[in-house]
Formats: structure tokens, C-alpha cells, sequence
């Protein structure tokens, strides 16, 4: 069991979020707290979190990426980029290394979101995504009927008894075993002939947590299991005081923090905090904060739904996810699929200017490490072998791939939660002071009028930069990767479709790409997809669908898969006449604008009254549709880096302050100060942390600090 615990060391992630209820145009503040099982130790495993917002459809509505250092990371995730309307949200983050222990290994939290544009709070069946149930599991048929573990407050033993369904076992063909965060610290070989057999033992051998009893029968397989915790009440004391019990809106407020551990000898340690409006948001009585997620939750999630059957097989087991100590690129150069031996390999990084070059070991693969980070990162990478050439050359680079997650069981406390009068009205009130104050602090984005137009550089548009009806730039390409252009395309242009029309001068109907009942042309650096395409071949008028699906519509789609999100530097959608009329007087044939069928105009464009739209393309390469990737290239777009920024009070949120770094010093003791917001409220206090060196705090004030005129 040792053995497996060292190849497979387990990282335990919590985040200690500033609140639990947001609005649309919030900021989740967090720090993450990144411990190895079996000391709570900073975990040496992972440098990297990531991060998800899931939707109650499954469906990841951002994903964001963040350093961590010495086990611990703090950061923001904006929710004002994002359409996101009111309901129940699953925050979730993980390591890649966490990933090999199923999913009960990765912290998540339900919290709810309200849509500025609605003032309706709404349940929506959106607790599904909460944690799943606790039950005890049977692991196999066995001679073992019951494995009974009895602890109770006061008592410094455990009494375990291990029942045997028949007396006429062997002396030695079992094996009582106790583990705490994995480590074993009891085990004995157990002698069920005689029958039921009953153990003392003593508590002391047992640090704070889930204690995990197990019987293993002669083949290490686990047959029965119980779990109790066990607290030896030795968490960390926080305690924190101010000058005043009350104060005045705008008031400078100083918390001094006093951290000691239970035999009072101050301790230093990291500890992050945050300060809430009573009035807009409360305690999260879901929440089971820093110590019992830690020691107990974690635990019961993980081993009641993942049982353990067969050590020996775990020991064997190939690890599908690899852990990352560190942001690296790599890959493998190879040539007729063979790994190319002391290929020369260059990493270009334009923003900030970087230039690294490494050389191929002898199967070709190839690794950069201790890369800067950069939050809008973009990555050329070129393969070249012995002598300089490029020819024949190959590049695979190891690409992150997000895991798929399954839809989590609903959660009942969070359909009680928006039942909760107390909490709606908390809600609106959140709502009520965002549209009363924040016009007059510059956070009401939705009441400017004036938008600055967003600009495709090296854009072919005819209209002149920022003349689209839609437009998507480079930083929004950045956000998908290595996703299709068609993909790309179907997903982000509202009201883009397919459907059948009459495509001069043939005389059937044909199926393509629509925009609100508008035929689509696709243009790439300036140049009609369509000019390649030969629209006179005839065809059977049977099937729309099928017809279409063998000609044109195959035509556009074959050329915009061609491209991926990350050969491309922008997009332009153009379907009003005051955009698409000059690209209807340069794109459109005589045929095309003025198609007449017995004797009546059935066509399209502008005789006919029905005008194109346009997609104009604007590729980083600038050859248009024909462009052929360059040998030994690949062009590398990581999830980015999410850098933390400083905390800033409105003055009327509910997040009166937020402070993700306070670290004590030899005597326990910090300093936190911060300003009393606007309005006369109560605030309510949070602080959670640990020494780094195995223990762990978590305190809650309710209504400490009281706000007045």
C-alpha cells in the first residue's frame, strides 16, 4: 500500500471563494490550496490549476488556466465576459494529475449567478451539477459478513469488530488494515476461525481526517470497508479584533489577526480572507470550508464511490495523465513517420519577444521548459534537420486535452437555497444596488451607447476596418484553439444555418450555408470560395439535401475545414445592405444578380430584392483558400495563463474586501485594512489557511463588523 502511495501520491485542491452568489457582471475572487495527500504538505506534483464554470447542461462556459507555487495560487475569473443567464453554476478545478483518480478526486462547488437582465430568480433544475451521495460500498463475495467500527466522543479507543459468516476460515486468511489520507497506520493479520473478532485501538495513531478500515482478504482484495473520522482537535486558532465595534460608511477599517496552533504558540502560515455585505450575500451553510473539505469531505467522495478491489492490479496500472510541475512544450519531429534524429527545433514567442532552440534526441521528441508566461500566448514552433532543411519535415506537439466530465447528481441543498426567501431578497438587493450605483461608477457596460468598432487587421473588407455587422478579432480566435473554421463559423455567427435555395445559372436547387434566409458567401483574404467552384454540372433534383451535401455545400464546408481557429486572424459577417452592396457589385456574377426563370426573377441579389450575405475571412497567412501549411511548422495556442489581479471595492458590492495573500509572521500576527463600503450594513467574516506544514484553519464571523451612517 506504501508502494502505490509513492507511485501514485494523491493532491488534495481547495478554493476558498470570496462569496457563493454573483451577478453576471462579477468577479469570482479565489485562492487555491494545492496540498499532497498524505502530510498536507504543498503539493511538488502540479505547477498548474485549471479552472471550469459549468453550465447545468455539462457544458464549460469558461476555462481558464493558473501558476501555482509552493501549493499555493490566488486569482479572478471575470463572469462579465460571458453570457450567462441566471441560475446554478459548477465551479470546478483540478490538476492533470488529480485526473487519475476519477472524477470525486476534483473540487467542485456549486454557486448561483443573477442575470442583470432578469430579475427573476429561478431554480431551473440547476442543482444537478452538486457532489454526489455517500454510501457505504460492497466490494466482492466473501466469508466476511460485517465490519463494524465504533468511535465515541471522549473515548481515546476505537472499537472495530470484524464478523465472520463461518468459523472454519484459516488463522491468517485476512488482514485488518486502517488508513488516514493513505497512509497506512495499522494493519494486522486477523484470525477469524474462532469467529467474531473485537480490536482496541487507540485513537493516537490517527491523525485528524477520515480514518479508512478496510479487511483484504489473501489476495489484497478489499471485502469489506467502513470510515470514521476521527479529530484530535489540533486545527489552527484564528482569531482577529478592531479598534471599534461599529463604524461609519467610508470608514477605514483594520483588522489585526492573531494565528496560533492548539497549545497557543503563534505560528506562521498563508491565509486568505474575505469580508461580505450581510445584506447581498450570506454564509454559505452548503460550504464546508478549508479544514472539513480537507480532512473529510475529500475523503468520503473519493473512497465510498472509487473502491479499491485489487492493490496489485493499481500497482500495474498505466497512468493516462501526466503530472505538470511546470508549463513545457513538447513534442516529436519525425520524417516518414519515423522520429527525426537530432532535428533542430525552434519556439518563437512574439508577445513577450522570446526565442528558445533545443535539438531532438534520437526518437525525435523534444521538450521547452522554463518558458515565460504570457496571458495571450502564441507559439511557432519549426523542425528542420541536420543539415537546415524542412523538407519532409513533421511536427507533432503534445497538446492539452480537456477532460469530459460527467453530469453531476442534482445537489438538494442549492433547490432549497433559491427557495430560501431570505436568500432571494439578498439576491434582488445585490441587483437593486448595481443598477442604483453602478451607472455612476462606470460598471453599467450595458447603458453606454457609444461602442468603439472591433478592427480584423490586414482584413480584405470592403467597408473599411470595423464595416460588419458581426465582427471576431484575434483575441476571440485565441479562445478556440484548433477548432475547425466551419465549426468555428456554426457556433459564433447567430442565425448562420443550411438550407436549400436556387444557385444561378442551374436550374436545380441546391443546399448551402444561410443567414436569416440569406445566401452565404465565404470569402478568404479577399477571394470567393465560390470561384473554384463548378456550378454547372447537372444534378438530380430528388433530394435538396443530398444533392447539395455532393456539390457546393461540400465545396464551402471542404475549404472551411481546411482552416482551423488558430490560422485564422479574424472574421466578418456581413448581411445588411449597407454592408454587403459593394461585395454584391464585385463577388456577384450577371447570373447571379438577375436570374430569370419563365419569365419570372427567382434568383438572388439585388434585382430580386434578396441580397447575399458575406463572411469575410481574414487568414494569418494571407493566401486565401489555397494556402498550404509550410513544412516543419506548427503553430502552438495553449490555454493561456490567467494572471491575478489587485482586488478593487466598488463600494457598494457584496465583496467589501478580498485578500487572497496574508501571510503572519513569527508571532501569528498581520494586519488587514480596508474600507467600509457606502451603505449602513453588517459584514460577516471569513478567513481560511494553513501553515503549509500540515495544519489547517478556518474560521467564520457572522455579522462582525456593523456599518452606519
Amino acid at each position: 500500500m506504501d508502494t502505490l502511495r509513492n507511485k501514485m501520491p494523491m493532491e488534495r485542491l481547495y478554493l476558498h471563494l470570496d462569496k457563493f452568489n454573483y451577478l453576471a457582471s462579477d468577479t469570482i475572487w479565489f485562492k487555491a490550496y494545492l496540498f499532497e495527500d498524505a502530510y498536507l504538505m504543498p503539493s511538488t506534483k502540479s505547477g498548474i490549476i485549471y479552472m471550469e464554470l459549468v453550465n447545468t447542461e455539462n457544458q464549460v462556459m469558461k476555462r481558464m488556466k493558473f501558476p501555482v507555487r509552493y501549493g499555493l495560487c490566488w486569482g479572478n475569473i471575470s463572469l462579465g465576459e460571458s453570457d450567462l443567464p441566471s441560475g446554478t453554476y459548477l465551479l470546478r478545478g483540478y490538476t492533470n494529475w488529480m485526473l487519475n483518480f476519477g472524477q470525486d478526486a476534483v473540487f467542485s462547488t456549486s454557486i448561483y449567478i443573477a442575470d442583470l437582465n432578469s430579475k427573476t430568480i429561478v431554480s431551473r433544475e440547476s442543482a444537478r451539477i452538486g457532489s454526489k451521495s455517500i454510501k457505504p460500498v460492497t466490494r466482492i463475495t466473501d466469508k466476511v459478513a460485517a465490519l463494524e467500527v465504533v468511535s465515541l466522543p471522549g473515548k481515546l479507543q476505537l472499537e472495530v469488530a470484524v464478523l465472520p459468516l463461518d468459523d472454519t476460515l484459516p488463522a491468517t486468511d485476512h488482514y485488518l488494515v486502517a488508513l488516514s489520507r493513505d497512509v497506512v497506520c495499522y494493519a494486522v493479520p486477523i484470525d477469524l476461525k474462532g469467529g467474531k473478532i473485537v480490536k482496541f485501538i487507540d485513537k493516537q495513531l490517527f491523525p485528524t481526517g477520515m480514518t479508512r478500515f478496510v479487511v483484504l482478504n489473501r489476495s489484497l482484495q478489499v471485502v469489506k470497508e467502513r470510515m470514521v473520522y476521527i479529530d484530535q482537535q489540533d486545527q489552527l486558532k484564528i482569531s482577529f479584533s478592531t479598534a471599534h465595534a461599529v463604524h461609519k460608511a467610508m470608514d477605514s477599517i483594520t483588522l489585526q489577526i492573531q494565528v496560533a496552533d492548539k497549545n497557543n504558540v503563534p505560528l506562521q502560515g498563508s491565509f486568505s480572507l474575505a469580508v461580505t455585505d450581510d445584506g447581498q450575500t450570506g454564509i454559505d451553510k452548503r460550504s464546508h470550508g478549508l479544514v472539513t473539505y480537507i480532512l473529510r469531505v475529500s475523503d468520503s467522495l473519493l473512497y465510498s464511490r472509487n473502491p479499491v478491489h485489487d492493490w496489485k492490479e493499481l500497482l500495474n496500472k498505466e497512468l493516462k495523465y501526466k503530472a505538470e510541475p511546470e508549463f513545457i512544450i513538447s513534442g516529436r519531429a519525425n520524417s516518414a513517420f519515423k522520429g527525426l534524429s537530432e532535428a533542430k527545433v525552434s519556439l518563437f514567442l512574439q508577445k513577450p519577444l522570446m526565442f528558445m532552440d533545443t535539438i531532438a534526441g534520437p526518437d525525435g521528441r523534444f521538450v521547452f521548459k522554463n518558458i515565460p508566461m504570457s496571458d495571450t500566448a502564441v507559439y511557432k514552433i519549426q523542425a528542420r534537420n541536420k543539415k537546415g532543411k524542412n523538407f519532409f519535415v513533421n511536427l507533432e506537439v503534445d497538446e492539452w486535452v480537456a477532460p469530459v466530465f460527467e453530469l453531476m447528481p442534482k445537489l438538494e441543498q442549492m433547490d432549497s437555497l433559491l427557495k430560501d426567501a431570505n436568500f432571494v431578497q439578498k439576491v434582488q438587493k445585490a441587483l437593486s444596488f448595481k443598477q442604483k450605483f453602478g451607472k455612476a461608477t462606470g460598471h453599467m457596460l450595458d447603458e453606454v451607447n457609444i461602442e468603439a468598432k472591433k478592427i480584423v487587421k490586414g482584413s480584405y473588407n470592403l467597408n473599411g476596418p470595423g464595416g460588419a455587422d458581426q465582427t471576431l478579432t484575434e483575441r476571440d480566435m485565441l479562445k478556440e484553439g484548433k477548432k475547425s473554421l466551419y465549426s468555428l463559423l456554426m457556433e459564433r455567427v447567430p442565425g448562420l444555418g443550411t438550407g436549400s435555395y436556387l444557385f444561378p445559372p442551374s436550374r436545380q436547387r441546391k443546399f448551402g450555408l444561410k443567414i436569416k434566409g440569406q445566401l452565404v458567401k465565404i470569402i478568404i483574404d479577399g477571394i470567393d470560395v465560390d470561384q473554384s467552384y463548378e456550378y454547372w454540372q447537372s444534378m438530380s433534383s430528388d433530394d435538396d439535401t443530398l444533392e447539395g451535401m455532393q456539390e457546393r455545400f461540400l465545396h464551402l464546408k471542404t475549404n472551411l475545414e481546411h482552416f482551423t481557429a488558430e490560422d485564422v486572424k479574424g472574421i466578418e459577417v456581413m448581411y445588411n445592405s449597407l454592408y454587403n452592396i459593394k461585395y454584391n457589385n464585385k463577388f456577384l456574377s450577371q447570373a447571379e444578380t438577375r436570374f430569370s426563370r419563365g419569365g419570372g426573377l427567382t434568383g438572388v441579389g439585388g434585382v430580386s430584392g434578396i441580397d447575399y450575405a458575406y463572411i469575410e475571412v481574414t487568414t494569418r497567412s494571407g493566401k486565401g483558400p489555397f494556402m498550404k501549411p509550410t513544412p516543419g511548422t506548427y503553430l502552438y495556442k495553449p490555454l493561456p495563463f490567467s494572471l491575478p489581479l489587485k482586488f478593487q471595492s466598488s463600494g457598494y458590492g457584496a465583496t467589501v474586501h478580498w485578500e487572497p495573500n496574508i501571510v503572519t509572521n513569527e508571532k501569528g500576527e498581520a494586519l488587514v485594512s480596508f474600507r467600509a463600503g457606502t451603505q449602513p450594513a453588517t459584514y460577516s467574516i471569513v478567513m481560511e489557511g494553513s501553515d503549509m506544514n500540515g495544519q489547517l484553519g478556518s474560521v467564520t464571523k457572522p455579522a462582525f463588523i456593523t456599518i452606519t451612517r
